[in-house]
């Protein structure tokens, strides 16, 4: 279980690099798949492909972030307490 925000953001982080190599295996098996005309097997690769970018994507959007963002903030500058 992860422990903390720096704990958490090393196993997306892990998450995101596992997710890039799939990524980039997959281009190359893509592009294999297309010069061989096989349009089937190359549009399971490309979903697949995406599944991954999707992914770490998602991942990506966690990283920092540790709970609930308040949508407005008071204006905590000294003007505003004058």
């Amino acid at each position: 279980m992860v422990t903390n925000v720096s704990e958490k953001d090393k196993a997306l982080q892990e998450v995101i690099d596992w997710c890039e190599q799939r990524e980039i295996e997959g281009l190359r098996l893509a592009n294999a798949l297309l010069m061989q005309r096989d349009m089937a097997a190359y549009g399971v690769v490309k979903g697949q492909i995406n599944a991954y970018e999707k992914t770490a994507d998602q991942c990506r959007s966690l990283l920092g972030y540790s709970g609930n963002m308040p949508t407005e903030v008071p204006n905590q500058s000294e003007d505003a307490k004058k």
